[in-house]
């Protein structure tokens, strides 16, 4: 198999990685195109990538075509893909904000089209990644893309119209964690912590809560309840966060992104 991909950044520098180690593609070709040669060369040199001198030489010479260019570039991209881009093959798309139906509509009649939505964790193969198909995609389809994703993190089948939701609980949420971390640290250093220590310790803090809440049957509210002892220092704390309007900010936040989604699929 062939795959090729337009656009050569963080993300699909992620996923090449996943592919190159995960020793399912070792049979297979990687293809790629970037406006910036730097990024193309050290994939070439890292994991084999084969350099492409365009888009259209990318979408001629692969059988799956991934787009992980910036939205807004894709309206410059698919008139340079369209006639390498035949039914036989498989696009896969990680921009936001594009539904399968905004590509059908730009591509040869019949092209299967899967919409895909990892996140930045798969450069540590920890992302997780909706996947939908459009009117052409065959099941073949979606387990190209599965087979792909499943090589940085875990894949999840989901209904096109649930996509701004899960860009916004799977993905931009990241952020929010991130955010939190400097939070944790911030209040460490503030405390008398180092700061590489306090941010250390924030973090090993946040990937131990998540590994034990993605390891247990249990609520999350109810391992929570088991470090908050009666009359104690945590419960302290919790409550101080409701009291600050912590879980409300969360989901304002969220809702924030997904109305932001809506809107740009509607324009």
């Amino acid at each position: 198999m062939k795959y090729g991909f337009i656009g050569l950044g963080n993300m699909a520098g992620a996923i090449i990685a996943g592919m190159a180690a995960c020793g399912k593609f070792k049979n297979d070709y990687l293809y790629g195109f970037n406006r910036s040669q730097g990024k193309t060369l050290a994939l070439k040199e890292k994991h084999g990538l084969i350099p492409c001198a365009s888009a259209a030489e990318v979408a001629e010479k692969a059988d799956v075509i991934i787009l992980a260019v910036k939205p807004q570039v894709l309206p410059e991209v698919m008139p340079e893909i369209v006639k390498g881009v035949t039914k036989d093959k498989t696009v896969i798309s990680i921009a936001a904000g594009k539904s399968t139906g905004w590509y059908e509509e730009r591509l040869a009649k019949g092209v299967p089209v899967v919409r895909c939505m990892p996140n930045i964790n798969a450069k540590v193969k920890a992302s997780v990644t909706a996947i939908c198909g459009g009117k052409g995609a065959t099941a073949d389809d979606i387990k190209i893309a599965d087979g792909i994703f499943a090589s940085v993190g875990k894949i999840y089948h989901i209904e096109e119209k649930m996509f701004p939701a899960f860009g916004a609980l799977g993905g931009a949420s990241g952020a929010f964690v991130l955010l939190y971390i400097d939070a944790l640290a911030e209040a460490g250093v503030r405390a008398g912590f180092s700061r590489p220590m306090a941010e250390e310790i924030a973090t090993a803090t946040v990937m131990g809560s998540s590994a034990l809440a993605m390891d247990s049957d249990e609520h999350p509210i109810a391992l929570m309840n088991r470090v908050c002892s009666p009359g104690g220092t945590t419960v302290e704390g919790v409550c101080k966060l409701k009291e600050l309007g912590f879980e409300t900010a969360v989901q304002q936040a969220l809702q924030a992104i997904i109305d932001k989604d809506f809107f740009l699929e509607a324009n």
